[in-house]
C-alpha cells in the first residue's frame, strides 16, 4: 500500500512539473513572438547605459519614436542624447545580457560609428535642410517647373545628398571635419562637400532632350545665384497625359542620369 501511496505521489509529482514545464514553454514561445514589457524595459535601460558608456558626457533617453519590440528574445532599441540632436543610433539585447550595437544589415561597423562618429546623421539632416532651402527659391525663382514629386518626412520638393561623388555616393565618414555635430545648414558647405540634387518634374506631354537641358539650366541657374552650388544633378521628367498602359507611360519618362553641373549650360 505504502509504495502504491509513494508512485501515485511520484507520478502527482511529475504530471505536475511537466505542466509547469509545458506552461513555460508556452509563455517563453509566445514572448519569443511578442516580447514583453519587463524584458522591453529592461533591453531600454541596457541601451541608455551602453550609449552613456560610449558617450560619457552626454545622458540619453529611448527615441519613442522608434519602436522598442522584441522577437526571439532581441530587442532593438533607438537611443537619443539629450545634448546632441545628431546623436542617436540603435543598440540591440539579446536574451537580456548581451548587448552591443553590431546591427544587422549594417555589418560593416558598430552603428554608433556609422550613425554618430561618420556622420551618416548629419549629412542626412544637412540635407533635409539644404533641400528646404533650395525649394524656397525655386518655389519662387522657377514657378514653371512643376514638381511631381515629395521627399523625406518634411515634403521637400527636391532632394540634395551631400558628401555625394559619381565613384562612391554618399560618403560623409570622408568629410567629419565639414560636418560638425549639430551645426546648422550654411550655404557656404557646398563649397567644401560634393552634393546630389535630385528632382521629378512634371512636363505637358512627352519630355524632349531639349525640355531636359531647359530644367538643368532653371535649376543651376536659380541654385547658384542664390550661393548654393549643386556638384551633380539627377533629375527625372514625368509626362502628364493619359496613357493606355504603364509601360507606355514608362517608355516617356526621361532621366538625366547622374549630370556634373560643368556641363550644364
Amino acid at each position: 500500500m505504502k509504495t502504491k501511496n509513494k508512485k501515485t505521489k511520484t507520478m502527482r509529482r511529475l504530471a505536475l512539473a511537466a505542466a509547469l514545464l509545458l506552461i513555460l514553454a508556452l509563455l517563453l514561445a509566445f514572448d519569443a513572438i511578442n516580447g514583453d514589457p519587463l524584458s522591453q524595459q529592461w533591453a531600454i535601460y541596457r541601451a541608455i547605459r551602453y550609449a552613456e558608456k560610449l558617450y560619457p558626457e552626454e545622458t540619453f533617453h529611448w527615441d519613442q519614436r522608434t519602436a522598442a519590440d522584441g522577437q526571439f528574445f532581441h530587442y532593438v532599441v533607438y537611443v537619443q542624447s539629450d545634448q546632441s540632436s545628431d546623436t542617436n543610433f540603435a543598440v540591440q539585447t539579446r536574451f537580456w545580457l548581451l548587448t552591443d550595437d553590431e546591427i544587422r544589415g549594417k555589418e560593416l561597423e558598430p552603428d554608433h560609428v556609422f550613425c554618430v562618429d561618420h556622420r551618416w546623421n548629419t549629412a542626412y539632416r544637412l540635407g533635409d535642410e539644404a533641400a528646404q532651402q533650395a525649394a524656397a527659391y525655386l518655389t519662387v525663382q522657377a514657378p514653371e517647373l512643376n514638381f511631381a514629386s515629395v521627399y523625406g518626412a518634411k515634403g521637400n520638393t527636391v532632394e540634395i545628398d551631400l558628401c555625394y561623388t559619381e565613384q562612391d555616393g554618399m560618403t560623409p565618414a570622408n568629410y567629419v571635419d565639414d560636418l560638425p555635430l549639430d551645426a546648422a545648414f550654411d550655404k557656404a558647405l557646398l563649397q567644401k562637400v560634393p552634393s546630389r540634387l535630385c528632382a521629378q518634374v512634371l512636363c505637358d506631354g512627352k519630355p524632349t532632350e531639349a525640355d531636359m537641358q531647359t530644367v538643368l539650366h532653371t535649376l543651376k541657374q536659380v541654385l547658384e545665384s542664390n550661393g548654393m552650388p549643386i556638384t551633380y544633378y539627377d533629375i527625372t521628367l514625368v509626362p502628364t497625359g493619359d496613357y493606355a498602359d504603364h509601360s507606355a507611360f514608362m517608355a516617356d519618362v526621361l532621366e538625366s542620369g547622374l549630370t556634373s553641373a560643368d556641363t550644364i549650360a
